[in-house]
């Protein structure tokens, strides 16, 4: 072996994320910040790049070089007044296309302005933030899928129209151009695959990373009450119906029990409000349910502290943070099998999946933890130790293989010199970049899904 460390190169990283902590309003934010950081702490030249809202501002946040800069947007519809409603639709800004043309001509502008000139650029779900580097194959693009955009529509049942059909295809052009693929879960890369993205193209399958360090101090399980939380938006895909009849089940079999659905009520059900059809169902039930709304950080945690066993029914979930953060809490999760963790769930033995839409099998699945409180804290101890397999650092470093990968293809295609690599087998267990230059900052400055229109930052993803 005659590499030494020296040789291993730093690698420059930007990623185009309209969020990152404390404006955080989805999934994709939290992945970006604990993603970014791990890498920052690997050695690597790390920098976020958030085109959202007004501010124009520069920092160093443990150890990542974020910069927030504006959406240059001209709202022409929003200016023709009730013309421009009717004119965006009932998708909007799902299907917005003027949105599309913002992005990317922001992320390059504002990269350009910022004298950034990164290895690899990674951003979310193809959508069109990394376009322009992805038509003149300037840079490579890595992307991550979480969720793209127009398949949630699809999944929840709506007409995604025309101008929806033209939004995915633009959405889609990005991830079939870039140079490295991943998914969180082998779930979305099937349903994606089935909606007609990726075409042939490999993905590789790298959960997103979970810091479950925050999650440790919430008790032992055996000493809660019979609770069953559900903690998300309260939206029609996400199958809170189903946990109600799920619930009456139980009732009836004389298991009793506290139902907490905390979470926004978001979209209709049946044509009424989420919300306020959970709780005339639950009523017609005579069901012992409390509906909180949105809850803070601190007051998710003390749901979590009260719940015995956390279900997640989605009929879809690419991955679920709300399982990884119950599991991190000694939580038994049931979940079902249209979830990306699912898999995890059942190799750690944390809880059980379940078929969707099924009330009998989710109810037979959440007794025996309301039922046994031993039983529930023996499940809930698996699921601690397991989210330690998608802690940051580990998954950190399968991004950076993938990055490397990705890098050598895209200079491989375009006739570029192959850049220095490292051998997998000299990097140092501690410590793994002492000594190593760190390349590639930014010479100059200036003072996670579409950007919700409808909806400010909060403090936690749902």
């Amino acid at each position: 072996m005659t590499e030494s460390f020296g040789s291993i190169r730093a690698l420059c990283i930007v990623f185009f994320c309209e969020q990152y902590p404390p404006v955080v309003w989805d999934g994709a934010g939290t992945y970006t910040a604990a993603l970014a950081v791990a890498l920052a702490g690997l050695g690597h030249d790390v920098h976020v790049l958030c085109a959202q809202g007004h501010q124009s501002t520069d920092s160093v946040e443990a150890g990542v070089h974020v910069h927030r800069r504006p959406l240059l947007r001209i709202p022409v519809s929003r200016a023709l007044g009730p013309v421009g409603t009717r004119l965006r639709g009932p998708l909007y800004p799902r299907d917005s296309l003027s949105l599309r043309a913002s992005l990317p001509l922001s992320y390059s502008l504002w990269m350009r302005q910022l004298g950034l000139h990164p290895d690899i650029i990674e951003t979310q779900d193809g959508e069109t933030r990394g376009l322009v580097q992805a038509m003149r194959r300037s840079h490579p693009l890595a992307i991550h899928l979480h969720c793209p955009t127009m398949l949630t529509v699809r999944l929840s049942g709506e007409p995604i129209g025309i101008k929806g059909s033209l939004a995915d295809r633009i959405d889609r052009t990005s991830a079939n151009r870039a140079a490295v693929v991943t998914s969180p879960s082998q779930l979305l890369v099937d349903t994606l695959r089935d909606s007609g993205w990726l075409s042939r193209r490999e993905v590789e399958v790298i959960p997103n990373p979970f810091d479950a360090s925050p999650w440790h101090d919430i008790g032992d399980v055996a000493e809660t009450e019979p609770t069953i939380a559900v903690i998300g938006r309260l939206e029609a895909y996400k199958g809170v119906d189903v946990v109600l009849e799920a619930s009456a089940r139980l009732r009836g079999a004389g298991v009793a029990h506290k139902l907490i659905l905390a979470g926004r009520s978001a979209g209709m059900i049946s044509g009424t409000p989420s919300g306020q059809w959970l709780a005339r169902r639950a009523a017609q039930l005579g069901l012992n349910v409390e509906l909180p709304g949105h809850l803070s950080a601190g007051q998710v945690r003390e749901v979590y502290r009260q719940a015995r066993v956390v279900a997640v029914p989605s009929r879809f979930e690419s991955f679920s943070i709300v399982a990884a953060e119950a599991m991190a809490a000694g939580r038994p999760v049931v979940t079902t099998t249209r979830t990306g963790v699912a898999p995890f769930v059942q190799r750690w033995e944390a809880g059980a999946a379940v078929a969707p839409d099924d009330p009998g099998a989710l109810a037979d699945a959440l007794a025996p933890c309301l039922l046994d409180a031993a039983r529930a804290s023996v499940i809930g101890a698996h699921g601690r130790i397991g989210v330690a397999e998608i802690e940051p650092t580990a998954i950190a470093r399968r991004k950076e293989q993938a990055y490397r990968r990705g890098i050598a293809a895209f200079d491989a295609r375009n006739g570029r010199r192959p850049r220095p690599a490292p051998r997998p087998d000299v990097r140092p267990a501690s410590d793994p970049y002492r000594n190593v230059e760190q390349q590639r900052r930014p010479t100059g400055g200036s003072s996670d899904s579409l950007i919700p229109s409808d909806r400010g930052p909060r403090s936690r993803p749902e």
